[in-house]
């Protein structure tokens, strides 16, 4: 899919340092926790997911409906090897976006403790020999040393269940302490 590309510069654009966090979460029965060695963070995930934590190409971890899944599917890449503030990146990421899927809306969110800017779109892709129609929202934010975008991919099906799953994850991010 499409991943958002790292930004040159120094300092977070912002003013604002990214949290970190120290505790460990405690997932509900019904939840999961995705840790990736090569992700400086963790986030809480519906357990009837899968969860792949070997990066494959640029996405460094991925939680799914189904194993490996191209669509219905939480993506975690780093843009960026340093904290940058939204101000820094989302034009241009958007600009890039919609060189290839057309229009891309932007706007900027707090959700739980992270400031967020957000990418969202409607594409399509070929899927068993038809073509089927998703939405893609990528949110980016700051902390652990990193820029990262949770890109939240879904077909119709699945919409309100990614979605779901998508904010579960953001507000239970945490950055796990460097060393």
């Amino acid at each position: 899919m499409i991943a958002g590309c790292g930004s040159s510069g120094d300092g977070d654009g912002d003013g604002t340092g990214g949290s970190t966090k120290t505790d460990s979460p405690t997932p509900s029965a019904d939840t999961a926790v995705l840790e990736s060695k090569p992700v400086a963070f963790t986030f809480e995930y519906p357990n009837s997911f899968e969860a792949q934590t070997k990066p494959q190409g640029e996405v460094l971890g991925q939680v799914s409906v189904e194993p490996d899944g191209r669509l219905n599917a939480l993506k975690i890449r780093k843009t960026a090897d340093r904290e940058l503030g939204p101000d820094r990146y989302l034009d241009e990421f958007q600009r890039d976006f919609e060189r290839t899927v057309g229009t891309v809306e932007k706007h900027t969110e707090t959700v739980g403790e992270l400031n967020t800017g957000v990418l969202e779109f409607t594409d399509q892709l070929e899927q068993d020999d038809k073509k089927v129609e998703f939405t893609s929202t990528s949110y980016f934010f700051k902390g652990g040393g990193g820029t990262w975008q949770l890109e939240c991919i879904a077909d119709s099906e699945h919409g309100d269940e990614i979605d779901d799953a998508c904010r579960a994850a953001l507000e239970s991010v945490e950055f796990r302490p460097k060393g």
